[in-house]
């Protein structure tokens, strides 16, 4: 996709801000609209399509009538709108309560919403105008019927994307459905940024010159470079740095990673450069992309982080719906199991001459996995129906691991359930049914 290939982090920012937003593709709908309208008009003018016998219906009707006819159609849409708004701000009311605050981002990424208020907004405006011209037009031969045209097409499709819009808005409102998505974008999110990173990386540098490049770094001084100001990094151009690097003829380790927190004067990499420009100090922190919040431009773990706050929201006193945080356990697994088959960055770039320029850090199967399970294990200590659910995902998982690193993730998250479910005073049939499944996790175990 073309998304893939960006590589300026400013650019994927803007990008990220505007599809949460509800201003642009309204006022792109609304510009379009204002367009289309004025070449219907032109069309009316120049065209010389009232006299066509055939057209009749559309070029001979009462000025005054049709006024009063767009009069009605603009004063209902903007009921309508103002119901579309309301709805729409019941459904984040209910994102926010129930799943949690930064669940709105993925409301309000909903493409459907915004194009239902654009074209609503647009069909007004549409109307506005078309007022304003019948009324020059009243004293004339004829009308503007081809325009007319386009807004009762206009309105019938509103009527139609009303509808839908319900019918839409009542769907994304259950709570399968809202995990859904957010799984989707989870495995949206982490493909492109595994895909991004890889083709950056270059991986062509020899075994032998890489050792040479390791041992030269170990025995040079790094001095440190500090944040100049606070906030949440949501991007990190690495190409810019290697190329500065390249030019510089030096090397950069990073320290930080996309999704954390930084503050004034935090180290936030070290350099074998002393000195550096003014200039160069500028590009080196402009490569950095700070923000306000988290964002999934970058940062793997933020869409994990949203299934998992779906879950601890389910598990609390005042929702307690264990179903939903159930099936949030079995997308975070499906999502673990896809890992599994995943080789991850190894946090180095080379420049075109084959040397090391920048190593950054990088996200582990561990640590993703890791979120994934460990706060839902640590919430559902009372609630046996999660427990038995993550160990049949750690089954899953231990039936795709194929490298050690999964196994000791497996083996922790085991030994830390088989824990808690001893502290636990379980009948007898529940005690079964837990063993049954940490009897079928150790085989696996010990197989591997």
């Amino acid at each position: 996709m073309l998304l893939s290939k960006i590589k300026n982090t400013k650019i994927l920012k803007a990008y990220d801000a505007i599809k949460t937003s509800f201003w642009f593709t309204p006022c792109l709908i609304l510009s379009l609209t204002i367009l289309s309208c004025i070449s219907l008009l032109l069309i009316d003018l120049y065209a010389g399509l009232h006299s066509l016998s055939w057209l009749n219906f559309l070029y001979h009707a009462n000025a005054g009538i049709t006024r009063d006819l767009l009069t009605t159609i603009a004063s209902s849409v903007m009921t309508v709108v103002s119901i579309t708004f309301s709805i729409t701000i019941v459904a984040l009311t209910n994102a926010s309560s129930q799943f949690g605050p930064r669940l709105i981002r993925n409301f309000m990424e909903d493409y459907s919403t915004q194009v239902v208020l654009g074209v609503f907004i647009s069909l007004f405006v549409y109307c506005l105008i078309l007022v304003r011209t019948t009324d020059d037009f009243a004293g004339g031969s004829f009308l503007p019927g081809l325009t007319m045209a386009g807004a009762i097409v206009m309105t019938l499709f509103g009527i139609l994307l009303l509808i839908y819009f319900i019918h839409h808005v009542s769907l994304n409102l259950q709570s399968d459905s809202v995990i859904d998505n957010v799984y989707n974008e989870l495995q949206y999110s982490i493909n492109q940024i595994f895909k991004q990173q890889k083709e950056e990386e270059d991986t062509s540098c020899s075994t032998q010159k890489k050792q040479i490049q390791d041992a030269k770094q170990t025995n040079s001084k790094q001095f440190p470079f500090r944040s100049h100001s606070c906030g949440y990094i949501q991007a990190i151009n690495y190409a810019n740095l290697t190329n500065l690097m390249g030019r510089l003829d030096g090397h950069l380790n990073v320290l930080v990673n996309p999704g954390d927190f930084v503050v004034n004067r935090m180290i936030v990499m070290t350099s074998d450069i002393k000195q550096l420009s003014d200039e160069d100090k500028q590009t080196l922190h402009d490569c950095f992309t700070l923000g306000p919040k988290r964002t999934p431009i970058q940062d793997p773990e933020f869409a994990v982080h949203q299934l998992v706050e779906i879950a601890l929201r389910a598990l609390s006193p005042g929702i307690n719906d264990p179903y939903s945080a159930i099936a949030c356990i079995d997308k975070l697994t499906a999502s673990v199991c896809d890992l599994t088959q995943k080789n991850f960055p190894e946090g180095i770039m080379y420049d075109e001459n084959d040397i090391e320029r920048v190593t950054y850090k990088t996200t582990s199967f561990e640590n993703l996995a890791n979120i994934a399970f460990d706060q839902i294990r640590q919430y559902s200590q009372s609630c046996l129906a999660v427990q038995l659910r993550q160990l049949e995902g750690l089954i899953r998982i231990a039936e795709q691991a194929n490298r050690s690193t999964h196994w000791s993730f497996i083996r922790h998250q085991k030994l830390m359930i088989e824990h808690e479910l001893e502290q636990q005073q379980l009948v007898d049939l529940d005690k079964k049914e837990a063993s049954i499944r940490l009897q079928t996790l150790s085989k696996l175990l010990d197989n591997a």
